[in-house]
């Protein structure tokens, strides 16, 4: 009965950190801040900082993160450069808001050149096959460890109790993330 169970658990599990269907695949690890004048077929991912709709496609400017074991985009302050990902549909700016994290699969058809401040900054711009706007992550505000001997009892090594207290949801248009 304990085997059952054990396998169904690490079934479970297994299932909870596989990449979803749409974004699986074979990709070469190449980051986009080194893909410029590449034509690869990608998997990136990261943080919405821009929206252009136009009447043909919509591009989304997006701050690359590295990717964890399901592509989703890692919470870190990490970055690997930016991309444009242009997709032929429109895709509504109050939903790929500003912050928002997306992972997309598509090749890489050219590059663009964008004004930062007084730089000239040059990404690539894929073209997307597959997109994934991810749910908001749950917004934490403190952490507190409890650490008291007395909480646990008078033997040592006295675990920590870490208590998790959520904060606000952010809203999605904040700058701030």
């Amino acid at each position: 009965m304990r085997t059952v169970l054990a396998s169904i658990t690490l079934g479970l599990l297994a299932g909870c950190a596989s990449i979803p269907e749409p974004l699986r695949g074979d990709f070469p690890e190449l980051a986009p801040e080194s893909a410029l004048g590449s034509t690869a077929a990608v998997r990136w991912g990261g943080r919405i900082i821009d929206v252009w709709p136009t009447s043909g496609e919509t591009c989304l400017e997006v701050l690359a993160k590295p990717l964890d074991s399901r592509a989703r985009p890692r919470v870190t302050d990490t970055e690997i450069g930016r991309f444009r990902a242009c997709k032929a549909d429109f895709l509504d700016p109050a939903l790929f808001a500003t912050g928002r994290e997306v992972t997309v699969t598509g090749r890489i058809v050219g590059e663009e050149t964008r004004t930062l401040g007084e730089y000239e900054y040059r990404m690539p711009k894929l073209a997307v096959d597959e997109l994934l706007l991810w749910p908001e992550r749950p917004s934490v505000q403190r952490v507190h460890i409890h650490d008291d001997p007395f909480f646990w009892g008078p033997f040592p090594p006295y675990p920590p109790r870490i208590i998790v207290v959520p904060g606000p949801t952010p809203k999605s248009g904040d700058k701030g993330q």
